[in-house]
């Protein structure tokens, strides 16, 4: 939103300034409408996810005493939310700021940004992509905006939306039968071929997001947003499999005019399989040389209390204020954004 002196003298920031309020006002009508509770959790963890490629931001707490602990803030509420569909709740919701350590600022990142998360318990993942659709359409037809506009793309969103498998995008815009690239050998070979450039210590996402970003993510949602799903089950640790293929996960993602607003999982409630792949994913951070933690145990034993089957997405909200205002960019829709700060 850059600085308050910018705020104050450009109508044209100000008017998105009003619109990002309004928009966050109707997202919370239309989870109240369907009898969402919204709920709130820490934003300073003990033990973050387990995410290779998320960098949480340290921070020490220190008490009268003097003595220290280290947390980190959140970069998602998801393990604190699903602490409480296992005490019960089971439509919930949270408007949170959310922080990534190692985000380039401006375009689309900035490290601290506000996310909606919201879960079915029991749920599906389909039943995400209906909420995910139902909720732009109604904010949508509030604001009397049917058509998002970025980089000069005009994306209908009040008309049919697009739901692919990952096969079939790869397929697609690649030219590629994914089940024939699901090793990193496989994979490895593939990206080679593409003449892409291949690292000793590539992990299997890191040769995937080779093809995946530059050959197809800029073509999703071009004309009308899509959903993207069912992704390689070794990408998708929080994630159940995929009934009658294994090989794939319950995973999702919407994509409007080439730009990812959402991730949505099948959540994996299997407690032990869980630990197993959030230790796989710990080790993974070590061979990164990236800083690592204990597996938050009191997460795993919410999942072993029990949990109904359920599903949950995260969508970021800045981005989706970015395309209902058509601002150029998300420092326009953040007041006060870590690169406006930098600058001044």
């Amino acid at each position: 939103m850059s600085t308050w002196q910018d705020l104050k003298n450009n109508p044209r920031l100000r008017e998105i300034y009003f619109k990002r309020i309004e928009l966050i006002k109707l997202i919370r009508e239309w989870f109240w409408s369907q009898d969402f509770v919204e709920t709130e959790t820490p934003l300073a963890v003990r033990f973050p996810g387990q995410e290779p490629y998320l960098n949480p931001v340290p921070v020490e707490l220190t008490d009268p005493q003097g003595v220290s602990n280290q947390f980190y803030l959140h970069t998602s509420p998801e393990y604190f939310m699903k602490k409480l569909l296992a005490s019960g709740f089971n439509k919930i919701f949270q408007i949170t700021k959310t922080f990534r350590n190692h985000e380039s600022f401006g375009g689309l990142h900035n490290p601290e940004f506000t996310m909606i998360e919201w879960y079915r318990a029991p749920g599906t993942y389909r039943e995400i992509m209906d909420d995910t659709e139902k909720l732009f359409k109604f904010v949508g037809k509030k604001i009397g905006v049917g058509k998002l506009i970025y980089k000069e793309k005009n994306v209908d969103i009040l008309g049919e939306w697009d739901r692919m498998t990952m096969k079939e995008v790869w397929k697609k815009y690649a030219g590629l039968d994914l089940d024939n690239n699901l090793t990193i050998e496989q994979l490895g070979q593939t990206v080679r071929q593409k003449g892409y450039a291949v690292a000793e210590d590539d992990a299997y996402e890191d040769l995937f997001f080779k093809i995946f970003l530059n050959e197809i993510e800029p073509k999703l949602g071009i004309n009308k947003p899509v959903f993207v799903y069912n992704y390689p089950a070794q990408m998708c640790s929080l994630s159940r499999p995929c009934e009658g293929d294994a090989r794939y996960a319950e995973r999702f993602e919407l994509y409007v005019g080439g730009v990812e607003l959402a991730n949505a999982f099948g959540e994996l409630t299997d407690a032990s399989e869980q630990k197993l792949k959030l230790e796989q994913d710990k080790k993974h951070r070590e061979q990164l040389g990236k800083p690592v933690w204990p597996v938050d145990q009191d997460f795993i034993a919410a999942l072993s209390s029990g949990i109904p089957s359920a599903s949950g997405v995260a969508l970021g909200v800045d981005r989706m204020i970015v395309l209902f205002t058509g601002a150029k960019d998300i420092n326009e829709v953040i007041f006060g954004s870590a690169q406006d700060q930098i600058n001044n």
